[in-house]
């Protein structure tokens, strides 16, 4: 005689507590992986955006030390910020054309380090108007409209070359330099000091005409003489 079993067959609470712990490891390690992979992905696109921001900075400075006409000037000014911060600036004036403005309207036109909120600085443009001076051009540098081209930056260091030298002070007045050199700190490439140098076309010698040639007044023309008769 066959007994048959009313007993029926599964998973006991032990095993299914063990197959959920397990399920949770692996999940846990797939997230671990991906949220890595992701961020290096994220640090690696941040990092290769702030090198083609840094790469276009340097070449529209580099464009515009270079498009800075004969009659035109650069030289170095420490403004202050609308919370009194030194400033570095760059002034270009009667340089019409650079950074892609094709007029300053009898204005200059202002590079400056500005600080941020966040302790670093930025590069930033702003198109000063003719005609303001005194505490009115002050104002209008401390809180004008700049436009900011290059966020991240420390320590900001301008130098001038001449007379086989760097200096680091160029007032206004002052000659026509032959390269200017931009020291910075950049965010996106730390440890990475940023040294780059800008040459200035030297000034073209006027061209001077030849003295014309003296001639005699009233002077007859040689004539050829006749050939000899046979």
């Amino acid at each position: 005689m066959i007994r048959k079993s009313n007993r029926v067959t599964g998973f006991t609470l032990f095993e299914v507590i063990l197959a959920l712990m397990i399920l949770g490891l692996i999940s846990g390690a797939v997230y671990s992986i991906s949220s890595a992979a992701m961020e290096a992905t994220k640090a690696t696109i941040s990092a290769q955006a702030g090198c083609r921001r840094l790469e276009a900075f340097l070449k529209v400075t580099r464009d515009a030390f270079l498009a800075i006409p004969a009659d035109g000037q650069v030289f170095l000014r420490i403004g202050k910020s609308n919370r009194g911060a030194p400033v570095p600036e760059i002034v270009f004036r009667e340089a019409t054309g650079v950074f892609g403005i094709p007029s300053l309207g009898g204005g200059d036109l202002v590079l400056g380090a500005r600080p941020r909120s966040d302790g670093s600085r930025a590069f930033a443009l702003l198109r000063v108007p003719g005609g303001l001076e005194g505490s009115e051009a002050e104002r209008f540098l401390a809180s004008g409209p700049w436009i900011t081209i290059l966020p991240g930056i420390e320590r900001v260091v301008w130098s001038f070359y001449e007379a086989g030298e760097w200096k680091e002070e160029w007032p206004e007045g002052s000659a026509r330099p032959i390269a200017v050199r931009l020291q910075f700190d950049y965010q996106e490439l730390p440890g990475t000091p940023i040294d780059v140098q800008f040459w200035i076309p030297p000034l073209a010698a006027p061209q001077v005409a030849p003295p014309p040639t003296p001639q005699t007044p009233n002077q007859p023309t040689p004539q050829p003489s006749p050939p000899p008769k046979k």
